[in-house]
């Protein structure tokens, strides 16, 4: 019965280190009703795809600006141990926080925008935000991924995070709590 609560607890416990998951109130919610649509989801440097949306003033400008996502984690949060880190996260989020302008159209009677759009040929791989402004305000934002430009992923649309950080420490998490319990078995049985 000892055994059974002592795993039982670790396992609570380290449940409750890993942290629960919970909702990122980016600001953005509720939803408006305005959208930004992307023919593709995943593009290569130098290629270009269609955005679309609504929600523009009936002939105004419409600009479309690029920045690269800081991390996974949401829009303006990274992760970083120790000082050799702490430098490159620092260049990171220096580099996500400028904007590539990737062009401008003219919404038409209804409001409604289209362009084409092509993605810079030095860009560097990851995921971005393609920000739909009007005279000053934001219409909308969509989630892009820059693939390298040599191999790339095919014809597959970027459908989701990046994952491996979050296995990578629940994997971490399970070995620590393995050591815990053969650590725990070893002094019982030498006492």
């Amino acid at each position: 019965m000892r055994k059974f609560i002592s795993a039982l607890s670790i396992a609570v416990g380290l449940t409750l280190i890993a942290g629960p998951a919970c909702a990122q109130d980016e600001g953005n919610y509720p939803p408006s009703s305005d959208s930004l649509t992307v023919s593709e989801s995943t593009v290569s440097p130098g290629e270009s795809f269609t955005v679309s949306g609504d929600g523009a003033k009936p002939g105004a400008t419409v600009t479309f600006k690029m920045k690269r996502s800081s991390s996974a984690l949401g829009s303006n949060r990274s992760l970083a141990a120790g000082p050799g880190l702490a430098s490159l996260a620092a260049a990171i989020r220096a580099q996500a926080q400028s904007s590539i302008p990737l062009g401008s159209t003219t919404a038409n009677g209804d409001g409604e925008y289209s362009a084409t759009l092509t993605v810079p040929s030095g860009t560097d791989p990851g995921v971005y935000t393609v920000t739909a402004s009007s005279g000053g305000a934001v219409l909308a934002v969509v989630t892009i991924r820059v693939a390298a430009a040599a191999g790339g992923v095919g014809d597959l649309p970027f459908t989701g995070g990046n994952v491996l950080p979050g296995l990578a420490i629940g994997a971490s998490l399970i070995v620590a709590g393995g050591l815990l319990l053969l650590s725990l078995k070893r002094r019982r049985s030498a006492a």
